[in-house]
């Protein structure tokens, strides 16, 4: 009976240390989705915080009939940086040929509450004064806690033509 005791006790106490470590392996992994979790979702608060629009009275864009140019102005409405140099603007859904870009009032740094103003240009474009065209823009922030955002803004303008 002394045998079985014993042998109980040694199984308990392995069943005890097993399980012990086991729940020192799990602890620690907990651990460690935690912090994944906490970073996803500062990362997604951060997402928030990036946007841009559409600037301008939208029924007055300069359209150069001459040049085949549109100027367009776009805000950026959120707290962080965005990317002055790296974005894509669709007219009618077909990228212009060449585009040039500018950042007011600095000339540099796309902050919050500054205006992009671009300058689109395709020889292909047909359009005329008071032609509705639609605007789609996407760029992305400067690096927010070591992530990236998007920031998306279309439109429907109306061109103002000159020469």
């Amino acid at each position: 009976m002394a045998d079985g005791g014993t042998s109980s006790m040694i199984m308990l106490v392995t069943a005890l240390l097993i399980s012990g470590g086991a729940s020192a392996v799990l602890i620690s992994e907990w651990g460690d989705a935690l912090r994944v979790v906490q970073i996803n979702e500062r990362a997604s608060s951060d997402k928030d915080d990036v946007s841009v629009a559409l600037a301008g009275d939208p029924a007055m864009v300069a359209h150069n009939t001459t040049a085949s140019t549109i100027t367009l102005y776009f805000v950026n409405t959120g707290k962080f940086d965005l990317d002055a140099a790296n974005y894509e603007v669709l007219i009618n859904g077909d990228a212009p040929t060449s585009s040039t870009a500018t950042v007011q009032p600095s000339g540099t740094d796309w902050n919050p509450g500054y205006l992009l103003a671009i300058t689109l240009s395709n020889n292909s474009w047909s359009f005329s004064d008071g032609d509705d065209v639609s605007v789609y823009f996407i760029g992305v922030s400067e690096r927010v806690n070591g992530y990236t955002h998007s920031a998306v803004a279309d439109a429907e303008v109306r061109l103002n033509a000159f020469a």
